[in-house]
């Protein structure tokens, strides 16, 4: 019985350790960071202008936003971040490279739903990261982009 109750426990922590969400790398790393902020997003919403909307009704499917910005060692943090990402349940949805600038997003999916998006933005001597906990829908952001002229073709 001890062994069926280590075994289950071991299996609980192991999928417990993959759905890590960037929350965790948020705690585990923003004091490297030159910059880190987490907000509401209906507080972010509130400065966004009227032209706005469509981010708005985005936001309405949001919990909240995680900043971080390196300068100092960003080469070494885009390197623990790509750790990071590859040991956990993020798919990549879009990477855009240009010169040394690279700008890569990541979502987790559950149910059908956009849980959480994050989006890495490297300029070789920069890095910025954002995290959003969402409760998207795939349309919702083919949506965002359509509006916003952004397209992968």
């Amino acid at each position: 019985m001890k062994k069926l109750a280590f075994l289950l426990s071991i299996v609980v922590l192991t999928s417990c350790a993959s759905q890590t969400s960037f929350n965790t790398f948020y705690k585990n790393n923003n004091e490297h960071s030159d910059f880190s902020m987490g907000l509401n997003s209906s507080l972010i919403a509130s400065f966004l202008s009227d032209d706005d909307e469509d981010v708005k009704e985005l936001l309405k499917k949001a919990k909240h936003v995680r900043v971080m910005v390196f300068s100092d060692d960003a080469e070494h943090m885009n390197s623990k971040f790509n750790k990071f990402i590859n040991r956990s349940k993020f798919d990549k949805l879009v990477k855009v490279k240009e010169d040394d600038d690279n700008i890569s997003l990541f979502t987790i999916d559950e149910a059908d739903k956009i849980k959480e998006i994050v989006v890495q933005i490297s300029t070789g001597d920069e890095l910025v990261l954002l995290g959003l906990k969402t409760n998207l829908t795939h349309e919702d952001l083919a949506e965002l982009f359509k509006e916003n002229d952004i397209s992968f073709n």
